[in-house]
This record gives C-alpha cells, sequence and structure tokens, in this order.
C-alpha cells in the first residue's frame, strides 16, 4: 500500500498557455507545488504522438529505479534508451514559472503559438493548440474503468 509520502505527484487538468517572444510558456502554479523541491522537468518527444511527454525528477528517478531492478538490458534495450533521451531535455522553471522549451522540441509538436499542458496522472502531456483533441476514445473500458468504475 502506498502512503502519502511514498505517494508520486498525480496530474490531472489541462493548462493553454501562449509563447512569449522568447518561446517560453508558464509552468501553471499548482503543478510546481506538485514537482517538489526540484524546478526540473525532462521532457521526451513521443514516437508515434506529436506531444510531449514531461516527468519530474522524481519521476523519473521511480522510473530509473524500476529500470536497473528489471534486470539487465540487452543492446537494443540499451539502444532505444539512448535514442530516447538524445531527444530528450531538461527543462527548468524560473522564479516566475516560465519554461524554455527548445526549438527541436516544439518542431515535433508542430506549435504555432499556444501550448495545452494536459496532466496524465504521473506525467505531464505537452501538446500544440492544433493538435491536442480533448476527445476519449469511443473503446476505452480501461480509461472508464479507472475513473468510473466501482471500489
Amino acid at each position: 500500500m502506498t502512503t502519502v509520502e511514498n505517494m508520486p505527484a498525480l496530474f490531472v487538468g489541462s493548462f493553454t498557455h501562449s509563447l512569449d517572444a522568447k518561446r517560453r510558456m508558464i509552468f501553471p502554479s499548482s503543478w510546481r507545488n506538485l514537482a517538489g523541491e526540484s524546478n526540473q522537468l525532462f521532457a521526451f518527444p513521443h514516437p508515434e504522438e506529436k506531444c510531449l511527454y514531461l516527468y519530474t525528477a522524481a519521476e523519473m528517478m521511480r522510473r530509473l529505479d524500476g529500470l536497473r531492478n528489471g534486470g539487465s538490458l540487452d543492446r537494443n534495450d540499451q539502444q532505444a534508451i539512448r535514442s530516447i533521451t538524445a531527444g530528450g531535455d531538461m527543462l527548468v522553471w524560473d522564479a516566475q514559472g516560465r519554461i524554455r522549451v527548445g526549438e527541436n522540441l516544439l518542431a515535433h509538436i508542430e506549435v504555432k503559438e499556444q501550448l495545452v499542458l494536459v496532466g496524465a496522472l504521473t506525467r505531464i502531456e505537452l501538446w500544440s493548440a492544433e493538435n491536442f483533441d480533448l476527445a476519449l476514445p469511443q473503446d476505452s473500458s480501461a480509461a472508464e474503468d479507472l475513473f468510473f468504475g466501482g471500489y
């Protein structure tokens, strides 16, 4: 059973922000508080969707621990990790909560002016407003069971 102290940050909701002239966005203050003491997010382009997955430092450590405890990695696993991390970036917010996202990551999500930050429980997804679609799949019994199922 997970205690509150060990519980990962859970991100829900969505926020739409415009990029400023320096290509920065505001990271919501409520989510900054959830991120803990670190002001870092790790951003990775999704291989099939035009979005970025953002993870807090604590969530990245939790995932790394899972990887370390999963046994040895073969060459393909190591190459896949190398490929994913090479395309990623560490994002840091300033005292005003602004984050600058690199041009390569902005190009991946095809952003023009507005970004949508979406809480997806243990991660945050970053989309361009043009590519974001809030509609749930018609056939997602897993999502429906998770949020609307019994106890």
